[in-house]
């Protein structure tokens, strides 16, 4: 391994690039990154703006041909480069090409962009080396591998970075009410609607900045709604426009009143106007408080203290989904629903019935479900079964099979569709089942829901270039991955639409 400068004409892009299946030549690995057109140009703009960052070297190994070098790890920013120097490389049979050309040649102008010839490279010695270079890019590009590869930063830190003080200190005011990850993005949406901070009783001040509410009902509310952001009930999307804002609004704090059930324990750091706690619901929450820290401490005797929240082996049936909110050292579980609600809502959900006609597995209370609501009423036995699991499996808990389930049932629906509705006609493969990727592959290139609804086919498309076949299958086959709850969860919302409507679609036809 060495570093090392290199010609960028003498870099060849890589036909097997892990991003995709492997391509027949340069300028169709070209074309294939750049269907995600979007996150492509972007990258674009920042190397015609910023120039190429030296920090991240470009790891290349000698091609066959003499003085040229295949890269290894940098074939976004190589690609990128070599059409920003030259946009005429851009492949001749790639789709719209001439609005593609005119948007290349528009970002050299606009960021006055000056040509890059040459850049830094680390050279692996390959066969004897190949391993080393394999662990440099594996911990690039697969996830914090325990420690191994690169930590995230979390909204926390990012902001801290950014110096936002405002945002930091919303972090900091919604993780005393209820810890919950990645509830900034949601709770900004909401907190920035004016209607919405009426409706919920909430005064900001951004200058200060401080966060008000109006009376304890309002701090019910917010603790409510980041209740529901934990369990995965809601995120970004049901809040992400006006119009969005009010239906949530309507849909938990006036068609449903599961709210008022809630019973949070106050934090000492919530700001409350007009109307205090009374003496009694906070004499309440303290012997609330005080019952949790009785039972954890039983839970975690003999153990440390910074371990106290792990779960103790042999006690893995006792984990609940439902969040713990802290207030000094007390801890207690929240929010409390009364039974007969809970009881109400999880007849009122749809599951998928069992398949084999067998005695219902009973329900869990948490009905934070992949694709729940979907119902198949069919016999493909892959669609069905998947489907029913899912329908009843914790992912926080079992999340390796919830992987294989929502592999499988994407694989078999997708297929089955297409066979039903004639669009599978140019498959060229009979003799082989397709695989997941296989479909993806087929339906973009045949651009197979255009004519059906062009939002299905951008779902296809955004899913195909988010490589959702990739991180379902190389989680299934346990080479690269563990499974990740989040990447589960971002699947079902991206392909939940879609699969909703291809179910209803099988079931019409089974129903004829």
């Amino acid at each position: 391994m060495k570093p090392i400068l290199v010609k960028i004409d003498n870099l060849l892009i890589n036909e097997e690039n892990p991003r995709d299946e492997p391509q027949e030549n340069e300028a169709d690995a070209i074309k294939l990154l750049l269907y995600n057109e979007k996150k492509f140009f972007n990258l674009m703009k920042s190397i015609a703006k910023y120039g190429f960052e030296i920090s991240e070297r470009i790891i290349i190994v000698e091609a066959d041909t003499p003085q040229k070098y295949k890269v290894m790890d940098g074939n976004r920013r190589v690609s990128c480069i070599k059409l920003l120097n030259n946009p005429d490389l851009l492949p001749t049979n790639i789709s719209e090409r001439d609005r593609i050309l005119k948007r290349i040649k528009k970002i050299v102008r606009d960021y006055n962009y000056q040509p890059i010839y040459k850049v830094e490279s680390v050279l692996y010695d390959i066969p004897a080396e190949e391993e080393s270079m394999k662990r440099t890019i594996q911990n690039k590009h697969t996830g914090e591998n325990d420690g191994a590869g690169r930590l995230q930063w979390d909204y926390k830190a990012q902001n801290r970075f950014k110096s936002d003080e405002y945002k930091n200190y919303l972090v900091d005011f919604l993780d005393n009410i209820l810890k919950v990850d990645r509830s900034l993005s949601t709770m900004e949406r909401i907190f920035g609607d004016p209607d919405m901070r009426t409706l919920l009783g909430v005064i900001i001040d951004k200058k200060k900045p401080e966060v008000q509410f109006v009376n304890q009902e309002s701090f019910k509310k917010i603790y409510y709604i980041l209740y529901l952001i934990k369990s995965n009930r809601i995120n970004v999307s049901d809040v992400y426009y006006k119009d969005d804002r009010k239906e949530f609004y309507n849909k938990y704090f006036i068609e449903d009143e599961e709210w008022k059930n809630v019973n949070p324990v106050s934090s000492q750091n919530s700001i409350l106007v007009n109307e205090p706690v009374k003496e009694q619901e906070q004499n309440h929450s303290d012997e609330q408080a005080k019952e949790g820290q009785s039972e954890q401490s039983e839970r975690v005797k003999g153990q440390e203290q910074s371990h106290q929240d792990e779960p103790i082996k042999g006690q893995e049936d006792d984990l609940s989904d439902e969040p713990l909110i802290r207030q000094g050292q007390n801890i207690s579980k929240g929010p409390i629903l009364v039974q007969d609600d809970l009881t109400k809502r999880n007849e009122e959900t749809k599951l998928q019935p069992e398949p084999d006609n067998k005695k219902k597995q009973f329900k869990p209370e948490s009905n934070s479900f992949l694709f729940e609501g979907i119902v198949y009423e069919g016999k493909h036995p892959g669609i069905s079964r998947a489907l029913y699991e899912l329908h009843r499996l914790r992912i926080s808990i079992f999340s390796l099979s919830a992987t294989y389930l929502t592999r499988t049932l994407l694989e078999c629906t997708l297929q089955e569709y297409l066979v039903k509705n004639e669009l599978f006609g140019n498959w060229k493969k009979p003799e082989k089942d397709p695989s997941l990727t296989d479909l993806l592959n087929y339906c973009v290139h045949n651009k197979s829901f255009q004519s059906i609804n062009q939002n299905y086919q951008r779902t296809i498309n955004t899913a195909y270039a988010k490589k959702d076949h990739d991180e379902l299958n190389s989680i299934s086959h346990g080479k690269y991955n563990l499974p990740s709850v989040d990447i589960l969860w971002d699947i079902e919302r991206r392909w939940r639409i879609l699969l909703k409507h291809m179910i209803e679609d099988l079931n019409a036809g089974f129903e004829e």
